[in-house]
């Protein structure tokens, strides 16, 4: 008699689990805004310009720089810029097979200097006089400073880039959602909120690019 209770409370036992377990397994399938994030965060563009940082050194006055004369030098490197979408501000509604993904432009996460494209023979200077004019570090960071800056503006006018970037993190977004979709037989309906960025993006399609994009 007792064998034949615990085998009743056995089956009551895994009948009330089931549902429970079968529910976080439909819930563990569903879209996750933090899954969501770490795709826009991953799904970024680097952009390889290939960048001449110009200036002159002017001579100075004075009875000590007397002879001195101005000098123009160069420095080419590869400067690198990253496009993305802010993770922070990418949303996400779900209500059945619906969801509504709120998402921002891309625009410029960052700037940087390829290191590896810096060498004894990328600095250039015209010659110097009896008096020197020397170019010192002060005067090639600034060369590049405004290299960098010029870089980014001329980045951040390029539409066409700049919608490469959201579209691919779009398309990675849809890929991660169909594919939960697929494995709890559910078929979802995806609808786009963009939104716009602080600062316009100006329509420079015809803009000539001549960088090397890689998607990382």
């Amino acid at each position: 008699m007792k064998k034949k209770i615990i085998l009743l409370l056995t089956a009551i036992l895994t009948l009330t689990l089931l549902p429970g377990c079968s529910k976080k397994e439909d819930a563990a399938k569903e879209p996750d805004i933090l899954q969501i994030r770490s795709i826009c965060d991953l799904a970024t563009m680097e952009c390889y310009y290939h960048n001449v940082a110009k200036s002159v050194k002017e001579a100075e006055a004075g009875l000590l720089h007397i002879g001195e004369k101005d000098r123009t030098f160069w420095i080419e490197y590869t400067g690198v810029v990253t496009l993305g979408i802010d993770m922070s501000q990418v949303e996400m509604k779900i209500s059945g097979t619906n969801i509504e993904m709120t998402i921002p432009e891309a625009k410029i996460l960052r700037i940087s200097i390829d290191e590896s494209s810096i060498n004894e023979e990328s600095f250039i200077t015209s010659q110097d006089s009896l008096n020197k004019n020397k170019i010192t570090a002060e005067d090639q960071t600034q060369a590049i400073n405004d290299a960098q800056r010029t870089m980014e503006a001329t980045a951040s006018q390029n539409s066409k880039m700049l919608m490469k970037a959201q579209d691919r993190a779009t398309k990675l977004i849809e890929n991660y959602i169909n594919q939960l979709g697929a494995a709890a037989g559910v078929e979802y309906n995806i609808t786009w909120n963009y939104l716009k960025n602080d600062s316009s993006i100006a329509d420079t399609n015809d803009m000539a690019v001549s960088e090397e994009i890689s998607e990382s």
